[in-house]
């Protein structure tokens, strides 16, 4: 596969979903919040997320919890209650991540990260795992709202109008709505498949589709 990504001035960077790997802290977590809080062990917390890896969360906390004796009733504050514990972890950096980043900068792209968070919040995160520096900007939920929003803002921060910003900018994308919401605002879009299946990124219509960040990185590599 080729990828026209070194050909943009600007990128914008999901941070959550991308540069993050969700999949691995939610899987780490789940077995130590469950243990702590249920007294449910955590080797059969995991190999249980592990099993039922396509349901969602919901799904996982009902049907473990239930199989413990918990009532019905305590799902909902049991996810809640988790997602907090997530989020105040320390993040998952994805693999080939750091590369990726390295080698963006060395082409003297200007990088944005996109984040499900107030600036602040992801600041710190970021910060936590030493990748601050190669992000110019830090896009977060107090500057406009994920996906559209926060595509169209980065054009604001840098004094260009949205057409031209557009024409000089990827988005590398974790979500399908994200996906969409790039291409219909004229942008190239890079589909990331952590969270979703490619074919679900391909079908919103994602320029080029990876599954992991590692491969795009190994194939830049080797360009």
């Amino acid at each position: 596969m080729g990828t026209r990504i070194l050909d943009f001035r600007f990128g914008l960077i999901d941070l959550e979903g991308v540069i993050f790997n969700p999949g691995i802290l939610y899987r780490r977590e789940f077995g130590r919040f469950l243990q702590g809080r249920y007294n449910i062990s955590a080797k059969e917390a995991l190999v249980f997320y592990q099993a039922h890896e396509a349901l969602p969360l919901e799904g996982k906390f009902d049907r473990l919890l239930a199989q413990h004796g918990r009532p019905p009733g305590e799902t909902a504050e049991a996810v809640t209650a988790f997602r907090t514990s997530v989020a105040a972890s320390r993040p998952v950096v994805s693999e080939g991540a750091r590369e990726l980043l390295e080698i963006l900068v060395s082409r003297e792209a200007q990088l944005f990260a996109l984040s499900e968070a107030e600036s602040r919040i992801a600041d710190v995160k970021i910060q936590e795992v030493e990748l601050r520096n190669f992000f110019g900007h830090m896009i977060g939920t107090e500057h406009a709202p994920r996906g559209r929003g926060q595509i169209a803002f980065c054009g604001d921060v840098v004094g260009l109008p949205l057409e031209a910003f557009a024409g000089q900018s990827f988005v590398l994308a974790s979500s399908p709505e994200d996906v969409v919401a790039a291409r219909e605002l004229g942008f190239y879009s890079i589909g990331i498949a952590h969270l979703f299946p490619e074919d679900a990124l391909k079908a919103h219509g994602a320029h080029e589709v990876y599954r992991h960040i590692a491969y795009l990185s190994l194939h830049l590599r080797h360009a």
